[in-house]
C-alpha cells in the first residue's frame, strides 16, 4: 500500500505546481497589471529551448558510444548537464525578451517572464509526474495497478510500484517546496536577463548562465557522487532565497519599460 502521507504528499505537489504559477500570475496581474503575453513568453521558452531543444538533443547524444564515454568525466557530465540547461534556457531568455517583448522590459513584466518560464516548468515536468503517480498509486491500493498497469509497463511495473510504497512520504513533500524555489530563482534570473537588455549590456546573460549553472551542479553530481537530496534541497532554497531578496532589490532600478 502506498501510505496515505505519501499521497497527501503528491497531492501537496500537484496542487504548487498548477496553482501556485496561476496564483501569481492572478495576483501580479491585480497588483502589477502586468503584461499577460509575458507569461506566455516565458512558458514558450521553456517549451522551445528545454523540452524541444535540449533534451531532445541530449537523448539523441545518450545514443552514441563516444558521449557516453566523454561523459564518464565527472566535469564533463556538469558542462552537458548544468552548463547545457543553463545555456539553452538563458540564451532563449535572452532572446524571448530582446525581440518578444522589447517594449515591454520593465520589473513586472520580468516578473511575469520568470513565473510563465517557472511555472510551465513546474507544471509540465512536475505536475505532471504527480498526476501519474497519483493515479498509480490510487490503482495500488484499489488492487488494480497489476490487471491496469503491468501489463503495460512489463518488467518495470514492479519496480514502479516498489517505488511508489517505499519512497519516503517527505520526499513527495519535498518536490513541492522545490518547485517553489524553482520559480522564485526562475523569475530573478528572467529579472537579470531583462535588466541586462535594457542597460545594453549583454554580460548580464553571462551572469545568468553562471548562476543557472551553480544551481544545476549538485543536481547533475546526484547520482554520481550520491548526494543527499536534502543537501541538494537546501542548496536550492539559498539561492531561492538570494533571489527574492534580489527580486524585491531591483525593482525601483526596472520599473518603467
Amino acid at each position: 500500500m502506498v501510505s496515505s502521507l505519501s499521497l497527501a504528499g503528491m497531492v501537496f505537489t500537484l496542487l504548487v505546481s498548477f496553482l501556485v504559477p496561476i496564483g501569481l500570475v492572478v495576483y501580479f496581474y491585480r497588483k502589477e497589471r502586468i503584461y499577460l503575453p509575458a507569461v506566455l513568453v516565458g512558458a514558450l521558452i521553456f517549451l522551445v529551448f528545454q523540452l524541444l531543444t535540449r533534451i531532445p538533443l541530449l537523448n539523441y547524444l545518450a545514443g552514441m558510444d563516444w558521449f557516453e564515454q566523454v561523459t564518464q568525466s565527472l566535469l564533463l557530465l556538469v558542462i552537458f548537464f548544468a552548463l547545457s540547461a543553463a545555456v539553452f534556457e538563458e540564451c532563449g531568455r535572452y532572446l524571448g525578451g530582446r525581440f518578444l517583448l522589447s517594449k515591454h522590459l520593465s520589473w513586472k513584466n520580468g516578473v511575469a517572464f520568470g513565473i510563465g518560464h517557472g511555472g510551465f516548468e513546474a507544471m509540465a515536468l512536475v505536475g505532471t509526474t504527480n498526476i501519474n503517480n497519483l493515479v498509480m498509486s490510487i490503482m495500488v491500493n484499489t488492487g488494480n495497478f497489476d490487471s491496469m498497469y503491468a501489463p503495460q509497463l512489463g518488467e518495470m511495473a514492479n519496480q514502479i510500484k516498489q517505488q511508489l510504497i517505499q519512497t519516503d512520504p517527505a520526499l513527495f513533500f519535498v518536490a513541492g517546496i522545490e518547485r517553489l524555489a524553482a520559480i522564485a530563482i526562475h523569475i530573478a534570473l528572467s529579472l537579470i536577463v531583462i535588466y541586462g537588455i535594457k542597460q545594453k549590456k549583454l554580460y548580464y546573460l553571462g551572469y545568468a548562465i553562471l548562476l543557472h549553472t551553480l544551481v544545476n551542479v549538485p543536481a547533475a553530481l546526484q547520482h554520481p557522487l550520491n548526494i543527499s537530496i536534502w543537501f541538494i534541497e537546501a542548496y536550492v532554497l539559498i539561492f531561492a532565497i538570494a533571489g527574492i531578496y534580489f527580486i524585491r532589490r531591483i525593482k525601483p532600478a526596472m520599473q518603467t519599460d
